[in-house]
């Protein structure tokens, strides 16, 4: 005998007690809350994890070629949906202050505390760019961490009132007791729903973000080589 197309999840929602039904309300607002979130990752966060591999890629073979610091960091800057681009933008306005010199030139070389400065500039930039994009992750990671016990609760407490009901009549069948544990189950279902896709987009944006900050250490440590490489090869003219 199937029992799938006899199966009207509706009306067990409909059927719930007033408790299973607050629950299920409750996992409905956090489903549409990490939803928004997996959707705004999706068009904000992604595409800057591309931008920021593409702009590394770039500023590398641009400081590898000891060419101009400032173009290259120029270069970095057009792609403004990566944070490394913000990182370059700082550098260069710290490069285009009075009395700089970018080694390429023969006015003279950077100091230490010149290119600490350039380099002070790109962190705070980029961890800047990569913290407006982490925003939302907490509630994915809170709704997938919650979401399941919450429909935990709403299941138990249904079956609880299921069986109380149970309690009251002289006859005990399962007849009586099926419907009210299967109202109840459908909170910790919903609560999986909620739960899985949220872990997994966890998942996916951690990694991302992750892989942001590795871009921003390479970009930091491979501009500060490249600041630092007149001073190591230089001698006097």
């Amino acid at each position: 005998m199937d029992l799938v197309p006899h199966m009207d999840v509706w009306a067990m929602i409909r059927e719930a007690t007033p408790t299973v039904k607050w629950v299920m309300v409750l996992l409905a607002a956090m489903s549409v809350l990490s939803w928004a979130v997996i959707l705004h990752k999706l068009f904000t966060l992604v595409p800057a994890a591309m931008a920021s591999r593409a702009a590394l890629a770039e500023a590398l073979a641009a400081f590898s070629g000891r060419g101009d610091v400032t173009a290259a960091l120029e270069l970095v800057a057009r792609r403004p949906r990566a944070p490394l681009a913000r990182a370059a933008t700082a550098a260069s306005a710290v490069l285009a202050s009075p009395g700089w010199s970018d080694g390429s030139t023969t006015q003279g070389r950077p100091d230490a505390g010149q290119a600490l400065a350039v380099a002070q500039a790109a962190a705070l930039a980029g961890a800047t760019g990569t913290r407006g994009l982490e925003r939302g992750v907490g509630l994915l990671a809170a709704c997938s961490g919650a979401a399941p016990f919450i429909g935990l609760f709403g299941t138990v407490w249904g079956v609880m009132h299921a069986f109380h009901a149970l309690g009251q009549v002289q006859t005990a069948a399962l007849a009586l007791v099926g419907p009210g544990i299967a109202e109840a189950l459908v909170a910790t279902a919903l609560g999986l729903a909620v739960a899985v896709p949220a872990n997994v987009a966890f998942n996916i944006a951690t990694s991302l973000l992750d892989g942001l900050e590795t871009d921003q250490d390479a970009f930091e440590k491979a501009l500060a080589l490249r600041l630092e490489t007149p001073l190591a090869g230089g001698g006097e003219g």
